[in-house]
């Protein structure tokens, strides 16, 4: 499979430095096999931290639950289910599906406008402080979300996107990528669900966020 390779950069916490990592437009067998072996191994470690920690279960990353090799089959022959990830130092840092078709805005300002809804993403284990207490890279969410950002702009949506956020990523998408809060939504597993227009859009990517 051809992937348009472009560049951007990751904090490796710690070391307090800019490394280069590259954004692929797809998933590969690749990055499923990184999730099978490398994102397993250190989540199972998480789970176990948490467990330790006397966490309820019920209160542990929604996400765990994903199963990408599945996401990864069931978007293969779906033409408006484009995949994403972050690459650095040959490992997966983050892995997005988006769906261009499906979704219309719910913004007042915006109601029924096409939009790039961000069906899926998740940074690795490693990068993910409410799993493993601490973090390895910074920036990989918003690397995905910058990517998200320009497929909508490529698609004439002018940067327009949507999503519903897992709790323990509501207030990112609140208050550092400036998107508007429309409410928990009953149609959708009761998750809160948020919009990003042109406008937003804009300045999200000027600020250039590190997380």
């Amino acid at each position: 499979m051809t992937v348009d390779v472009s560049t951007a950069y990751l904090l490796d916490v710690a070391q307090d430095k800019l490394v280069e990592a590259q954004v692929w437009d797809a998933i590969t067998d690749q990055q499923i096999n990184d999730w099978e072996t490398l994102w397993a191994k250190a989540t199972a470690e998480g789970m176990v931290r948490l467990a330790d920690a006397g966490i309820p279960r019920g209160k542990w990353p929604q996400s765990l639950r994903w199963n990408w090799q599945k996401k990864a089959q069931a978007s293969q022959a779906v033409l408006f289910k484009p995949g994403f990830c972050v690459m650095c130092q040959d490992q997966t840092q983050g892995l997005m599906y988006l769906d261009l078709a499906r979704y219309r805005a719910r913004l007042p300002s915006q109601y029924g406008k096409h939009l790039v809804y961000v069906d899926f993403v998740e940074s690795a284990p490693w990068n993910r402080a409410d799993l493993l207490g601490g973090v390895k890279y910074r920036g990989v969410g918003s690397i995905l979300l910058r990517a998200a950002i320009e497929m909508s702009r490529a698609e004439n949506f002018g940067g327009r996107i949507g999503l519903h956020a897992l709790p323990q990523s509501e207030e990112w998408y609140r208050t550092k990528c400036g998107m508007t809060d429309l409410d928990l939504d009953p149609g959708k597993q009761n998750l809160r669900y948020f919009e990003m227009t042109a406008q937003q859009a804009d300045a999200f990517v000027a600020k250039g966020y590190s997380k």
